[in-house]
């Protein structure tokens, strides 16, 4: 691999934009694409980039990617989450809970947490809450996949410390999804852990949550609040 000649397309690909599946401009990998059209997301090309940037080129791609990550939250997080996602290599939402796939790989998240660690410094420094609610809660799915797979008590406190950590910094920059999803994430990781007490625990609060929120009445919440409802009901 031409590493500089790739980190000069990487730099290329961030600057026509880091939420968009489909950009029409040169492709960075040559099997992404037919007729020069990019199809993929730049969240998957900084992850396979990772392993060959040096120390001053990954700071370089990081306050890149600062440069145009939102700081209000947006109508859809859909695309942010995913960019956040394929930067961890995972494809899936929500990792184990909706795929076998990271039970079958056990994914090495470390350099990705470097990036992200480093991102996530400048966010905290610029007081930017909404990606701090995104970070926090993408860092949160990964750390609940690592506590049910390896059934690693102390992965699965850090996971409900970040999940809340979301939450918090979701109400500082008035981010309504984050204010109650992550506790239903939360209660999902607990209850695929065997934590049945937690599981109740974060069940009662995801419905508390959404209530709360201006989003709770939304189709798509209903059915996470009618299983919290279900579960408690048990």
């Amino acid at each position: 691999m031409d590493k500089v000649a790739k980190y000069k397309e990487l730099k290329e690909i961030i600057n026509h934009g880091l939420f968009k599946k489909i950009i029409k401009y040169k492709p960075f990998r040559e099997n992404v694409t037919k007729c020069r059209v990019y199809v993929e997301y730049p969240g998957q090309d900084i992850y396979f980039m990772l392993p060959y940037l040096t120390d001053e080129q990954m700071i370089e791609i990081v306050e890149l990617v600062n440069i145009q990550f939102p700081t209000i939250p947006p109508d859809s997080n859909v695309d942010i989450a995913a960019f956040v996602r394929y930067i961890y290599g995972q494809s899936e939402k929500n990792g184990l809970l909706r795929s076998n796939r990271i039970r079958n790989e056990k994914p090495d998240w470390s350099l990705p947490r470097r990036f992200l660690g480093l991102l996530y410094s400048i966010f905290e420094n610029k007081n930017n809450y909404y990606g701090l609610t995104i970070l926090c809660e993408m860092e949160a799915h990964r750390l609940g996949d690592e506590a049910v797979l390896n059934k690693d008590k102390n992965k699965l406190k850090e996971m409900e410390e970040m999940y809340l950590k979301s939450v918090k910094y979701a109400h500082k920059c008035k981010s309504h999804k984050q204010m109650f999803t992550p506790y239903y994430w939360a209660y999902k990781y607990f209850l695929e852990y065997g934590n049945g007490k937690k599981a109740l625990e974060y069940s009662n609060l995801t419905i508390v949550g959404a209530n709360n929120s201006c989003l709770g009445g939304k189709r798509i919440h209903r059915k996470k609040i009618k299983e919290c409802m279900e579960y408690i009901e048990q």
